[in-house]
C-alpha cells in the first residue's frame, strides 16, 4: 500500500488555503499561535494540512471572543495532546501540558460560558426563524413540501415548524415569537 505523504505549505500557500493574510499568519507565527510542521533544507518553513485547521480555530476563537492569550493556551494545549499531521496523541501525559491546573481551570470554564452564550444565540435564532417561516416563507416551505434554509433543503424537513406539515396553521405557535 503506497503511504501517502502529507501536504505541505509555505506561508504564502496556507495564506491562499486558508484565506487568511500572510500577514495575519506571520503574526499568529510570531506568537506562537501557529508553527511550521516541517523545514526545507534551506531552512524555509512548511506547514502540514493541520495547520489549516489551527489557522480555522483561532479565526472561529477570536470572533467567539477568546483572547489571544487564551487562544495561544488552546494552542499549547492542542500541540501537546496531536501530533503535527492532526492526529490524536494516545499516550500524552499531563507532564507535557505547558499550563498550570489553573489555567486550564479557566479555560473550561471560558469554554463553558461561550458554548452556553452559543446555546442561548442557537435558540433565538431558531424561534425567529420558524416565525418568519410560518409567517413569510412559501407555503411549500411552510407546509413541509419544499425544503428551505435552515432546514437542511431536506423536503418534510419543516414538518415540527409551527404550521408546517402535521400541524394546523396557528399550531404550536408561542405567541411571543419570536
Amino acid at each position: 500500500m503506497p503511504s501517502t505523504l502529507p501536504s505541505l505549505y509555505t506561508l504564502s500557500d496556507l495564506a491562499r488555503a486558508s484565506g487568511v493574510s500572510r500577514r495575519i499568519l506571520q503574526h499568529y507565527a510570531q506568537l506562537g499561535l501557529l508553527e511550521p510542521g516541517a523545514l526545507t533544507q534551506g531552512g524555509r518553513k512548511l506547514y502540514t494540512d493541520f495547520a489549516l485547521y489551527l489557522v480555522q480555530d483561532i479565526q472561529d476563537l477570536n470572533q467567539l471572543g477568546f483572547t489571544l492569550e487564551e487562544i495561544r493556551k488552546i494552542m499549547a494545549l492542542k500541540k501537546a495532546i496531536f501530533y503535527p499531521d492532526g492526529t490524536y496523541r494516545q499516550d500524552w501525559r499531563r507532564e507535557e501540558i505547558p499550563l498550570s491546573d489553573e489555567e486550564l481551570w479557566d479555560m473550561w470554564r471560558k469554554t463553558g460560558e461561550v458554548l452556553s452564550s452559543i446555546e442561548r444565540q442557537e435558540r433565538m435564532i431558531r424561534r425567529f426563524h420558524r416565525f418568519l417561516t410560518k409567517h413569510f416563507a412559501p407555503k411549500e416551505v411552510q407546509d413541509g413540501l419544499l425544503g428551505g434554509p435552515g432546514n437542511g433543503g431536506v423536503k418534510g424537513a419543516g414538518a415540527d415548524l409551527p404550521g408546517g406539515a402535521g400541524h394546523p396553521p396557528g399550531a404550536g405557535s408561542d405567541p411571543g415569537e419570536p
